[in-house]
């Protein structure tokens, strides 16, 4: 099922009066954002919701279907906004549900049984109630994207909320479509030192994500710290840019139709044993724990660590685990 266009969007004869004002202020929003400006888009869709219905937590999610990967642009929990990234979906939860469907999840629907299989964020309680919409793009595409709302007051989100919510993923969609040309963006020409290719936008997307959602959590704290109103004012605008660049990243960088590739594959075979020990199920024994296992010492453990995380671009040995996980394909 296609996603329609703008005009048959705009049938809202089933909405309240409130819904369709709602509707229009974003759609206005949404037009009078800058093309590049995705961030506002996906703010506006969030506000409009907040308006209609108690909104804890809401979300924008990209889809690639081929490598179940979704990424999230924007991610708003909790009065705050968290860091945006890539993760691997699981095969028989949410995601996949709503991408094998094309229809939209309610809370109600299995009492959150898919939902609480996902991904966690914000506080990490369960949610009383969710509403999950796809993006549709053509026949052929499929679901390109999701967008979620989440709030702890049960029975928060109606038939109405989630019509309001197809709409708006139409909007999304469209604007989605409109900035296409810049998603080609070839990071290698700027950053040689980058692996070509889907791992190499990966990795450094993680590290982008991580520095921008740090940037912004300091200026927060300023803007808290401060005594001048003005300067506050500015502090919180400049974290909420932050924000903003992060959303631009992931949605152009996130999710591409790029064949999988092997994120550990310029590793020497020692060094991709040594990924393997630290990222399996068992967690991270540590470098005695590497070196009894290899028959190495605990030296040449650390030589071996330190030039794997120089070769994949990353600072602590923590960022494994996420890095294997983004070329996983069970």
């Amino acid at each position: 099922m296609g996603q329609g266009g703008r005009g048959e969007r705009r049938a809202t004869s089933v909405l309240s009066d409130a819904a369709v004002r709602a509707l229009r202020y974003a759609d206005q929003l949404i037009q009078e954002a800058d093309r590049s400006d995705v961030f506002a888009v996906y703010d506006a869709c969030r506000a409009t919701l907040g308006s209609l219905a108690p909104l804890d937590d809401f979300y924008i999610a990209l889809i690639n279907e081929a490598d179940r990967r979704i990424s999230y642009p924007y991610l708003f929990s909790n009065g705050a906004f968290e860091e945006a990234g890539t993760v691997t979906y699981a095969p028989n939860g949410l995601t996949a549900w709503v991408v094998a469907s094309r229809r939209p999840y309610r809370y109600a629907d299995d009492e959150g049984a898919l939902l609480n299989r996902g991904y966690r964020f914000g506080d990490g309680e369960p949610s009383a109630d969710t509403a999950v919409v796809p993006l549709l793009g053509s026949e052929e595409e499929g679901v390109i994207g999701l967008m979620g709302a989440l709030s702890d007051t049960g029975d928060a989100f109606t038939d109405e909320t989630v019509r309001a919510m197809q709409w708006l993923a139409g909007l999304v969609v469209d604007r989605l479509r409109a900035s296409d040309p810049t998603r080609g963006l070839n990071l290698s020409l700027v950053y040689p030192e980058l692996d070509e290719g889907r791992s190499g936008s990966l990795v450094a997307l993680n590290v982008a994500g991580n520095a921008l959602t740090k940037m912004a959590q300091e200026l927060t704290a300023l803007a808290q710290e401060v005594t001048d109103a003005a300067l506050a004012e500015r502090l919180t605008e400049l974290s909420r840019r932050c924000f903003g660049v992060q959303a631009q990243l992931v949605t152009r960088l996130g999710p591409t139709h790029d064949a999988p590739v092997d994120p550990l594959r310029g590793l020497s075979p020692r060094e991709r044993a040594v990924v393997e020990l630290v990222t399996g199920a068992d967690g991270d024994p540590g470098n005695a724990g590497i070196a009894a296992v290899l028959g190495i010492s605990t030296a040449t453990v650390k030589t071996h660590m330190s030039s794997l995380l120089d070769k994949l671009g990353l600072e602590h040995r923590s960022e494994l685990r996420w890095l294997v996980r983004q070329g996983s394909h069970r």
